[in-house]
């Protein structure tokens, strides 16, 4: 059976919302699967008017079975739930810093990853570049049909056609 010291901090909000909706859990402690659903379904409902938003405690169905369908629920005692409000007060007080993500990652290869921009522009560089046939093509002589023969070019080298 779970205790409410051995919860996580969720599982602890999660606990205290149930009973917050319904103040007859904190008296008996056992509840039946379809209450249990139903009070998440509530609790769920109640979201946009500034409802705590938990979970359903698929992590106490499993461990806090009674009977079938019966669930004993991890409930506080007054000392447990004025130090988890202690905790809570002194969580949300403090503001956390949060580190700024990194421009590059690491990879596994040797190759490493460069921004963006870098090489978007290389990528543009090499399509502004002419292919190899184009510039062979560019650099050599313009044939003029008027004013060359072919065969002649051929004979002048030795080749019969």
């Amino acid at each position: 059976m779970l205790k409410f010291n051995g919860l996580t901090k969720a599982q602890k909000h999660c606990m205290i919302a149930y009973i917050e909706q319904n103040p007859s859990l904190r008296t008996n402690g056992k509840i039946f699967l379809k209450d249990l659903v139903a009070l998440h379904h509530e609790i769920a409902d109640k979201r946009t008017d500034g409802a705590p938003k938990v979970g359903f405690p698929n992590w106490m169905t499993r461990v806090n079975k009674v009977d079938r369908g019966t669930y004993q629920l991890p409930l506080p005692s007054d000392a447990e739930l004025s130090q988890f409000a202690k905790e809570m007060s002194q969580t949300f007080g403090k503001v956390k810093a949060v580190k700024a993500p990194t421009a590059t990652k690491r990879v596994s290869s040797a190759k490493t990853v460069s921004s963006t921009a870098d090489s978007i522009a290389e990528a543009e560089g090499q399509m502004k570049q002419k292919s190899r046939i184009e510039t062979i093509i560019d650099e050599s002589n313009s044939y003029d049909q008027d004013e060359e023969d072919f065969n002649a070019i051929l004979r002048e080298n030795g080749i019969t056609v």
